[in-house]
């Protein structure tokens, strides 16, 4: 069995419960098909992110309902999409890509199509005021938590550590949820720990609130050393005041996140939702400001990993109503 196949069994089928989305049906001749979203945790975006896009299906599509699944993150995700345990999953970028070319924590290839590239998540690394933790470096010799087992954030974690020359045996390396992460910085269990997740995330900002924050930034050779290691990330800017008492604008690592799926999901089913999703885009832009980036000029922000060829054909005609693909 693959590392990729013992964290989905390890993650995914423990701790892993079903959300049911808002169900709209209808007396179609078409029978009804129920899917299930894989997500991450309740204190990321991925959730109700997720929760949002499975609302918006089940109401758009007459003959489909979708149900939202909270998991362990990414690479539980495209496990489960690829074992067809679930139909659709959000991963980041780095993610899918090593998932999709079998390499890192993928020992094969897995059968995986992007349906659309959702929003670029930020990697904020975070520690207290009164800590003396300024720059990645100082993380050695400190209690770092990277972040859920099999999440993505424990793979970006690894990398930035990595890439800026700091090794997992050079900490004291906590696997924490987001929500774990946060109150062990409020108690002093950790130094410092890693959330990646869209901009304003919740679990930052509460944290934020009742702490002196310090997020950590990266100088500008730093970034382009984690660039050239690894192109699916990109430098992003967190403006000053986006979390409670930071005061300056932080340099981060940004990776796109993506909504994948078995390379086998019919052209049909893939081109509707994808269709449905953009049309639905505003109800969207209520649960979190991110979904801005999600656009038709981002749809693919994977160069490595192919668009599904549902999604192919709605780029042929965005305007095109969505139940229009039998026309």
């Amino acid at each position: 069995m693959s590392v990729s196949a013992n964290v989905s069994a390890r993650i995914g089928r423990s701790s892993t419960f079903w959300v049911v989305a808002w169900v709209v049906l209808c007396g179609c001749g078409e029978a009804d098909r129920t899917l299930s979203i894989a997500t991450g945790g309740p204190a990321g975006l991925y959730y109700p992110f997720g929760g949002g896009m499975a609302s918006v299906w089940s109401k758009q599509l007459t003959d489909v309902n979708v149900k939202a699944e909270v998991t362990g993150g990414s690479i539980t995700n495209v496990t489960q999409v690829a074992r067809m345990e679930s139909d659709l999953g959000i991963a980041m970028a780095d993610v899918t890509t090593d998932a999709f070319l079998g390499q890192g924590l993928f020992e094969q290839a897995l059968p995986l199509r992007v349906l659309f590239t959702a929003y670029p998540n930020l990697v904020h690394i975070l520690t207290l005021e009164d800590s003396g933790i300024a720059a990645v470096a100082d993380l050695r010799g400190k209690r770092v938590a990277l972040g859920a087992q099999g999440s993505g954030t424990a793979v970006a974690a690894a990398n930035v550590l990595r890439g800026l020359g700091v090794e997992l045996d050079d900490i004291a390396p906590r696997y924490l949820s987001f929500a774990a992460t946060t109150a062990a910085l409020k108690d002093g269990t950790v130094d410092a720990g890693f959330i990646v997740g869209g901009l304003g995330i919740a679990a930052v900002t509460e944290l934020a609130v009742t702490r002196s924050l310090r997020l950590l930034n990266l100088r500008d050779d730093e970034l382009q050393q984690l660039v050239d290691q690894f192109p699916a990330y990109s430098g992003y800017r967190i403006p000053a005041a986006t979390y409670n008492g930071v005061v300056n604008d932080t340099t981060a690592l940004g990776i796109w996140s993506a909504v994948v799926v078995h390379e086998n999901m019919s052209t049909d089913l893939a081109y509707r939702l994808t269709c449905t999703v953009y049309q639905q885009r505003q109800s969207l832009l209520q649960i979190s400001p991110v979904v801005q980036a999600m656009t038709l000029e981002n749809i693919h922000r994977l160069p490595a990993v192919p668009l599904h060829p549902g999604t192919q054909l709605y780029l042929q005609d965005p305007a095109r109503p969505c139940d229009a693909f039998n026309e």
